[in-house]
C-alpha cells in the first residue's frame, strides 16, 4: 500500500565557492545555511555534506525523506556520477532519490524568483563568471550571444548575463550573452580571472590591485567614497550593440598593486581614486545594460541577482534612474543563493508545484533553545581571552606524552575535529609520528564536532563523550577506536590535573536572564555599550539584518573607529549600517521604500548628518536596512525600545563576526568571539552576558 508523504522537501545544493544548501517544505524555505558557518572557512565551497547534514539535522529529517535533490557546481555537469566532488558525497548508491542538475545564472534565476515579492517580473542575472556554453541548459528560445559556436570551443565561452522572465507562471529565457575565458591575460593589472568581458570579474580583480584580496568586493565599494573624480579617464567598458565589452589598454597604466596592509596605507589615495573610478564605471555598464534589456520585456517588475546585485551603490543608481518601476534586489545574491534556486527549480520545474510567494525573511538557520543557550553558557569555560587556544596548545604541545606508541600504526590515520568554540583541527598518524595541523582535512578516518572541554575530559572519561553524543551535543562520523585506542588515559588525566588546570584559569561567565530583554538591551546601548546580538535563526546572505548582529548607539561619534579597531579588527574606512523601523526611514534619509536587506544606499537627510554619525560614510550616505514588525519582530521591538529612551528609531548594525571570520552560527561561537573583543555585552535570546 502506498502512504502519500504528507510534507514534500526538495533539496538545493551548491557547490561552487560559497557553498551552501537548502531546504524546501511544501513550496517554502524551511531551513538554508552556508557551508561557511558550520566550517568556518569564509567562502568555503565544495564538497557540500556539511550543509546538507545541517539542513537534515534542523528540520529532523533524513535523505529518505527527501522527493528530490537539485545541483549546481557552476564549472561541472556531474556526467560522471553524484557520490564524489572534492571529496565523498553523501549520494551514494543507497540514495534512490532523482538528482538534477542546472546550469549557474538559471540556478542565480531561480533564487530570484523563488524570493522576489513579484507575482510577474522580468530577472536578470550579472556576475563574475557563470556556466560554460556546452553545460547551459536554458538556451532554448533564447537570444544568445555570440549567435553560434564551434564545438571544439562551446566549452571556453562562459555565462557573463542573462535576462529570463516570469509571467503568468510561465518562466522563459528572454536573451543570453556569453564571454570567452580570459586566463592569458591574467597577468594583466585588474584583468578578470576568469571571462574575459566580465563586469563582476573586473570589479573582483580592482579589489584584488587594491587590497591584495579579491574576495571582498563590497570594501571596494566603501572605499570608493573616499576617492576623487577626475583623476582617471580611461574607459574601463566598451558599451556597444547591447552589450559590454573590457578594453584592455588601460590596464598597463597600473602597476602597484598593493601587496600588503602597510603599502595600502601609504598609497590610501591612489586606491581609493581607483576603486571611485571602478564604481563609476561599473554603475554606467550596468545601467547601460539593464536599459537595453528592458526593452525586450513588458513588464515593470526586476529582481536583480548575481554578484554584481551586491554593489548597493549601483543599486541606487538602478532605482534613481527608474528603468523599471520596482525592483527586488536579492539579499543573498552571489554563489551563496545558488541552494536556494536550486530548490526552487526542483518545486516549480521539475515537481511542476505552485509558486508561493515568499514571506520576505532571510534567517533560514536553526534556532537554538532556552536550555541549549543556558547549557552552552554554563558549560563555557573561557573566562579570559584566549585561555582556549592556552589549554588546547597545552595538550597538542604535549600530545606525543599521552600517545601509545604501541598502538600507532603505520598506515595513516587522520582525525579531524571542529572544536566549534576555537575551530578546526587535524591530528595526523603516520609512519609512527604525530602530525598537528590548524586546518580541515578532505577525507579525514574520524570527524568529530564537539567543545574542547568536552574532547579532552572526553578521553579521560568516555562516558562523559559518549554522553555528550548520545545528547547530540557532540557528533562523531567514521571510525573512532583507533584514536581512543592509542590515547594512554593516565597520562593525559595526570597531566591534565597537575598542569593545565594549574596554568589555565576558567573564571564563571557573568550572566543574567531577564523578563525584559529588549528594554534591558535598549537601556544598555543608550549608555554606549556595544553588544552583541543573537536571536532566532542566523541569516542567510552576506548581511546581519537583527539574528547576529553587532548593534551600537548611532549617535556616538566614535563608534565606527572604535568597532572596526577593537571588535572586527579591520580597516577604519569602512562604514556601518543604519538599521531604521520603516515607518520612519524618510525622516532620516532621502529614501521612500523597503530595503529589508542592506543593499541599498541612501543619502543622509542634512539635519542628521552631525547627529547619526555613527552611520554616516564619507559621502553623507548610508547603506540602510528598513525593519518591520512583521519580517523581524525582535529586532523591530529592540529599536522601538531604544526610540522610546533617544528619540532615535536607528541602530548602528554590522555583522557579528570579525575580519576573515564568517558570521556565527551557535552559541558557543558568539561566546568564543565575544571574549576575544572589545563587545561589552553580549545578548543571546533573554540571556545577557557580561564581562
Amino acid at each position: 500500500m502506498n502512504i502519500e508523504r504528507k510534507d514534500v522537501y526538495v533539496l538545493g545544493t551548491g557547490l561552487s565557492h560559497d557553498g551552501s544548501a537548502c531546504l524546501l517544505k511544501n513550496g517554502e524555505i524551511c531551513v538554508a545555511i552556508e557551508k561557511e558557518r558550520i566550517t568556518r572557512i569564509k567562502h568555503d565551497g565544495g564538497n557540500d555534506n556539511a550543509a546538507i547534514e545541517y539542513c537534515l539535522e534542523a528540520e529532523g529529517i533524513t535523505l529518505n525523506d527527501i522527493s528530490l535533490i537539485v545541483q549546481n557546481a557552476n564549472f561541472g555537469s556531474f556526467k560522471f556520477g553524484n557520490s564524489f566532488f572534492e571529496g565523498n558525497r553523501l549520494f551514494d548508491d543507497s540514495v534512490n532519490i532523482p538528482i538534477v542538475t542546472i546550469s549557474h545564472h538559471l540556478a542565480h534565476a531561480y533564487y530570484a524568483l523563488g524570493t522576489s515579492p513579484f507575482e510577474n517580473t522580468a530577472i536578470f542575472v550579472l556576475d563574475g563568471c557563470g556556466s560554460p556554453y556546452d553545460q547551459c541548459i536554458d538556451l532554448e528560445n533564447a537570444v544568445v550571444s555570440p549567435i553560434a559556436l564551434d564545438k571544439d570551443i562551446e566549452h571556453l565561452y562562459c555565462e557573463k548575463d542573462s535576462l529570463y522572465t516570469y509571467v503568468n507562471n510561465s518562466f522563459k529565457t528572454v536573451i543570453k550573452d556569453f564571454s570567452p575565458m580570459g586566463f592569458i591575460h591574467r597577468n594583466y593589472p585588474m584583468h578578470p580571472g576568469t571571462t574575459k568581458h566580465s563586469i563582476g570579474g573586473v570589479y573582483a580583480a580592482a579589489t584584488g590591485y587594491c587590497f591584495n584580496n579579491d574576495g571582498d568586493a563590497g570594501k571596494l565599494m566603501g572605499l570608493a567614497s573616499f576617492g576623487k573624480d577626475g583623476i582617471y579617464k580611461e574607459k574601463i567598458f566598451r558599451l556597444e550593440d547591447g552589450k559590454v565589452y573590457l578594453n584592455h589598454d588601460w590596464m598597463f597604466g597600473f602597476n602597484r598593486a598593493a601587496r600588503s596592509a602597510e603599502s595600502f596605507w601609504h598609497n590610501f589615495q591612489y586606491y581609493a581614486d581607483i576603486a571611485y573610478w571602478v564604481q563609476k564605471e561599473t554603475e554606467e555598464a550596468i545601467i547601460y545594460l539593464l536599459r537595453n534589456r528592458k526593452e525586450m520585456v513588458e513588464t515593470e517588475y526586476l529582481s536583480f541577482t548575481g554578484g554584481v546585485a551586491l554593489n548597493a551603490v549601483a543599486n541606487r543608481k538602478i532605482l534613481e534612474d527608474k528603468i523599471f518601476e520596482n525592483c527586488y534586489f536579492t539579499p543573498a545574491a552571489g554563489d551563496n543563493g545558488l541552494s536556494i534556486g536550486c530548490a526552487y527549480y526542483g518545486w516549480l520545474e521539475i515537481l511542476k508545484k505552485e509558486r508561493v510567494i515568499h514571506k520576505g525573511t532571510s534567517n533560514f538557520g536553526k534556532s537554538y533553545d532556552a536550555d541549549q543557550v543556558l547549557n552552552d553558557i554554563e558549560n563555557f569555560f573561557i573566562g579570559n581571552a584566549n585561555s582556549n587556544e592556552i589549554y588546547w596548545n597545552l595538550f597538542i604541545n604535549n600530545l606525543e606524552k599521552f600517545v601509545d606508541e604501541k598502538e600507532i600504526s603505520k598506515e595513516t590515520y587522520t582525525i579531524q575535529i571542529e572544536f566549534v568554540d576555537i575551530g578546526f583541527y587535524s591530528i595526523n598518524f603516520k609512519e609512527e609520528k604525530i602530525q598537528f595541523l590548524k586546518s580541515s582535512s578532505i577525507n579525514p578516518n574520524c570527524s568529530i564536532v564537539t567543545t574542547l572541554d568536552i574532547f579532552i575530559t572526553g578521553l579521560t572519561d568516555k562516558s562523559v563523550f559518549i554522553k555528550s553524543v548520545n545528547e547530540k551535543k557532540s557528533k562523531v562520523t567514521g571510525d573512532i577506536n583507533y584514536f581512543l585506542r592509542s590515547i594512554k588515559i593516565k597520562s593525559l588525566n595526570d597531566f591534565i590535573q597537575t598542569h593545565i588546570r594549574n596554568e589555565v584559569t576558567f573564571p564563571k561567565i557573568k550572566y543574567s536572564k531577564e523578563t525584559d530583554v529588549f528594554k534591558k538591551s535598549a537601556e544598555l546601548l543608550s549608555e554606549g555599550k556595544v553588544i552583541a546580538w543573537f536571536q532566532g535563526g542566523s541569516e542567510f546572505g552576506p548581511r546581519a539584518l537583527g539574528h547576529r548582529s553587532i548593534l551600537a548607539d548611532p549617535r556616538k561619534a566614535n563608534v565606527q573607529k572604535f568597532i572596526n579597531n577593537k571588535v572586527k579588527f579591520r580597516e577604519d574606512f569602512r562604514p556601518f549600517a543604519p538599521a531604521v523601523l520603516r515607518e520612519e526611514v524618510s525622516n532620516y534619509f532621502k529614501f521612500e521604500g523597503e530595503s529589508p536587506y542592506m543593499i541599498l544606499t541612501a543619502p543622509v537627510r542634512d539635519e542628521w548628518i552631525t547627529k547619526i554619525p555613527g552611520v554616516v560614510h564619507v559621502d553623507d550616505s548610508a547603506r540602510i536596512q528598513t525593519v518591520t514588525v512583521e519580517n523581524n519582530e525582535k529586532f523591530y521591538k529592540l529599536i522601538k525600545e531604544f526610540q522610546t529612551i533617544t528619540d532615535i528609531p536607528i541602530l548602528l548594525n554590522t555583522s557579528f563576526n570579525k575580519k576573515g571570520m564568517p558570521i556565527v552560527e551557535t552559541p558557543n561561537q558568539a561566546l568564543a568571539f565575544f571574549f576575544e573583543c572589545g563587545l561589552d555585552c553580549l545578548i543571546i535570546e533573554d540571556f545577557i552576558i557580561t564581562k
